[in-house]
């Protein structure tokens, strides 16, 4: 991944589906709970502060005095849910980069060091893996330049094994 500039706002929302889907899920249950815990607490108070009247007045009474609080709720959902994205880009954000260099390092295609934006979580994995890509970079250098199969152009495979086999034969009577 190229780095980028820091303060540089992620354009994408909804980073990781999965990750961020489950979350936003999870806050609209909580949201549904606390919208039907309001309303029993209503109609429960209603129903105990006047007696005399039935289960079925408190409830339409409840009805009646929710028209207060749920527009306010109901406002409330998407503030909290935009600003729940905001907050899980911080740490899906890395998380998605580093899966994605992690494959480009793998196919030996990781042209640039690994940076997150400012703000986001865990800035500390960005240097660690830095350090495994650059110990793993000079590992695949250090093997390309002491790889003992010849790379002559006409050497063949069969001619590769039959190398190999030598230098282990010349290994073991060397060792003995």
């Amino acid at each position: 991944m190229r780095d980028q500039a820091p303060g540089l706002m992620r354009q994408q929302l909804l980073v990781d589906q999965n990750v961020q889907g489950s979350l936003l899920q999870r806050t609209a249950l909580y949201c549904a709970a606390s919208v039907t815990y309001f309303f029993v607490i209503l109609i429960f108070r209603e129903w105990i502060s006047s007696p005399a009247g039935s289960f079925y007045d408190a409830v339409f009474s409840s009805l009646g005095e929710s028209t207060y609080w749920v527009p306010g709720f109901i406002l409330l959902i998407p503030i909290v849910s935009y600003d729940l994205l905001k907050l899980t880009n911080r740490f899906a954000g890395p998380f998605f980069r580093l899966r994605r260099e992690m494959q480009r390092l793998a196919r030996d295609e990781s042209e640039m060091s690994l940076r997150f934006r400012e703000g986001d979580f865990w800035v500390e994995i960005a240097d660690d893996f830095n350090s495994v890509r650059e110990e793993l970079i000079r590992l695949r250098k250090f093997h390309a330049e002491h790889s003992q199969t010849p790379k002559h152009p006409a050497f063949r495979q069969d001619q590769a094994s039959k190398f190999n086999e030598s230098n282990q034969a010349r290994t073991r009577s060397a060792s003995l």
